[in-house]
């Protein structure tokens, strides 16, 4: 029995063409395929029931069980989006995100763990991978971005190294979700502020800022062999970490976070 509707999710309007798996490795895998193959149009969705092996930034695994919502959505973002902008879109997308849950579960507080994860009560809920392979042309490059969301994958059966930082949203609510609809509930909101990215809304950029867990807390940065510690203030507009080190303020807007304190 396929766990989505996919009429529904076809008739979305946010949708222009849609590939279900029942199984796949990783759904970002599979649209980056596509689109170095031009067989893939924007606003393409990737969807897998359940995903084996998902990648997050630099290599991590994302792991999740059956019941998880996993899946990869290809964008051509509007032309005044930059290079500049693509670290902006995957926060556009942490936003997204809290946005869902706190509609489906108002009394949750997520917030945005920079660069691309989402928690609550402290444990990774979310995490995003934005990708964009080199392709020929002179249009804006395809984007691709994943987004992994524990729905209805409780972490009881998770191994103990995973249940220790991360949550579900039927672990916390006692109750399942329609995945259809928290699916659609995430694409209608991306597209919406995804124009809101592109107007340059002064209030998204306050809500990024306002989501940031790490902000007002000393933070690890490792930068390849680098490792920058500083008190935290938070993500600038142009979607960079803001850290108060011995060397003064500076701006990043890659790295591996190693702690948080």
């Amino acid at each position: 029995m396929v766990p989505f509707d996919l009429d529904r999710l076809r008739a979305a309007p946010h949708v222009a063409a849609l590939e279900y798996h029942a199984t796949l490795g990783s759904t970002n895998d599979r649209a980056l395929e596509l689109v170095r193959t031009g067989q893939v149009a924007p606003q393409t969705l990737i969807l897998a029931a359940e995903q084996t092996a998902g990648r997050g930034r630099g290599g991590n695994r994302w792991w999740a069980s059956p019941g998880a919502l996993t899946f990869s959505y290809v964008e051509r973002l509007a032309p005044t989006l930059d290079r500049a902008a693509w670290p902006r879109w995957t926060l556009v997308a942490a936003v997204a995100v809290c946005d869902v849950i706190e509609s489906l579960a108002p009394d949750l507080r997520p917030g945005v763990r920079w660069p691309n994860d989402v928690h609550v009560a402290g444990k990774k809920i979310s995490g995003i991978l934005v990708e964009a392979p080199a392709v020929a042309g002179a249009q804006p490059p395809l984007l691709v971005l994943g987004i992994g969301l524990n729905v209805n994958n409780s972490l009881a059966g998770a191994p103990d190294e995973v249940r220790a930082v991360a949550t579900s949203l039927v672990d916390l609510t006692r109750q399942r979700h329609d995945r259809t609809d928290v699916l659609l509930r995430l694409l209608a909101r991306l597209q919406q502020l995804t124009l809101r990215l592109a107007a340059q809304d002064s209030e998204l950029v306050e809500r990024w800022q306002a989501l940031c867990i790490l902000k007002g807390r000393r933070v690890g940065l490792r930068l390849g062999e680098r490792e920058v510690l500083g008190l935290c203030q938070g993500i600038a507009p142009d979607g960079a970490l803001q850290l108060d080190t011995p060397a003064g303020r500076e701006r990043f807007f890659g790295g591996v976070l190693t702690r948080v304190e």
